[in-house]
């Protein structure tokens, strides 16, 4: 399948994550709260804080191969259909086990909806994939702290209400869904090389298939296993760094926030700024950044841990996230463009191995400073931000210095954009 029109289709991926993003912020604010107002433990509120990064983190290769068997609209679209009912499961739960099933639904709307776009964006955006995922992350990321701040105002003005949140929120679920309805509408595409290069799985030997298996898990180790240490590094503080603010550098809850309004500035700045550097210069200059800016914040936190270092320290970080995620956006288009009927497939594996590394980086942090404290942290943090540059410079050394989307062949560019 193509998209009907691609740039349409980008533009929708946008739109998308970024309402659907603020939806998120909103529920992220208020389901700890909720779920505390019911009287559930601290123990059983982390438990739902991060069962639906588990459960996406489970799905992801599922969405990918369902995206090559049906369509990248498909996947797509039900993530989105499975937040509408995440949220409508909100408004009715009224215990811990109703918010499990709530949170067990948001996984498989995050595994859908995190690997339709990114196919959107491999499939549609050409030479400039770059430039598209830096919007679309960019978008994301605003949103989500959007919808944190508004949630607070409007749980103050409904008096504590969460059902009015939860409602709003509701409208705001079903909003995307209907963008996404329209903006990715699909043609079937009628390249005879592309239909005769469709997957054939089904009549191969069990053997066979097994060892096609193992021959894409070997050649996807390596980007993978890098990819899984840059996001481990960069999420050891992104998860913690409340805690980091109030208890380390003795911020108060005020100060926290103006931090986090402040990084959506500096998204906003650096986010497209990176996507057009990438697309123009190659993914080099987002690959090394992500490391640099993963050791110098941590510097900084150690030796300022006063309002304005921490307010430096994230904005270095979140630069550097800025820069690193249309880099590897666009080396990871690289990867799938060499199998177009198996591109949902190897992009879910990639980004499975990325997003393994935000479940893993908060745990390591958290075990790190209640066993040798911040110092241990931040040591760990710089010593796997250097294994991970040494292994991008050894792993993607090449690819992102001469096969990133912008030196694609114009005729190879054109199949990317057009086929599943």
């Amino acid at each position: 399948m193509r998209a009907r029109n691609p740039r349409f289709a980008l533009a929708t991926v946008i739109v998308e994550g970024f309402l659907g993003r603020l939806a998120f912020g909103m529920v992220s604010f208020a389901l700890p709260l909720y779920a505390y107002q019911l009287g559930l433990s601290f123990a059983e509120i982390g438990l739902l804080v991060s069962l639906r990064t588990v459960v996406s983190l489970l799905l992801k290769p599922l969405a990918g191969a369902a995206a090559d068997r049906w369509s990248v609209r498909s996947v797509y679209l039900a993530g989105t259909l499975g937040r509408v009912l995440a949220v409508g499961g909100l408004l009715l739960a009224d215990g811990y086990l109703a918010l499990i099933g709530v949170r067990l639904l948001q996984g498989v709307s995050a595994a859908g909806r995190d690997v339709g776009s990114l196919s959107v964006i491999a499939r549609d955006a050409g030479s400039r994939v770059g430039s598209a995922y830096s919007w679309y992350s960019t978008a994301k990321h605003i949103g989500g702290v959007g919808g944190a701040a508004l949630a607070g105002i409007i749980l103050a003005a409904a008096g504590g209400s969460f059902d009015t949140l939860f409602l709003v929120v509701l409208g705001l679920a079903v909003l995307p869904l209907f963008v996404a309805w329209v903006g990715l509408q699909e043609d079937r595409d009628s390249d005879p090389a592309v239909t005769a290069s469709a997957p054939s799985d089904g009549g191969q030997p069990d053997q066979m298939r097994m060892a096609g298996a193992l021959a894409l898990v070997r050649e996807l180790a390596a980007p993978g296993s890098v990819a899984m240490l840059v996001s481990t590094s960069a999420y050891m503080v992104h998860g913690i760094f409340p805690i980091l603010a109030t208890e380390y550098a003795g911020l108060t809850e005020a100060e926290t926030g103006v931090i986090y309004s402040l990084s959506a500035g500096v998204f906003l700045v650096a986010g497209p700024t990176f996507g057009w550097l990438v697309d123009r210069y190659g993914g080099k200059v987002g690959v090394g950044s992500r490391a640099v800016a993963n050791i110098g914040s941590s510097i900084v936190y150690l030796a300022s841990p006063t309002f304005a270092g921490l307010a430096v320290a994230r904005a270095v970080d979140d630069a550097g996230k800025a820069a690193f995620r249309p880099a590897w956006a666009s080396v990871i288009a690289d990867i799938a463009a060499a199998d177009p009927p198996r591109r949902g497939r190897r992009l879910a594996a990639l980004d499975t191995a990325q997003t393994s590394g935000e479940v893993v980086g908060p745990l390591l942090a958290g075990l790190l400073w209640q066993t040798g404290g911040v110092g241990l942290l931040f040591g760990v943090r710089i010593a796997i931000a250097v294994v991970a540059e040494l292994g991008a410079l050894r792993v993607f050394g090449l690819r992102v210095g001469t096969t990133t989307s912008v030196d694609r062949d114009p005729a190879e560019a054109s199949g990317v954009a057009g086929t599943d």
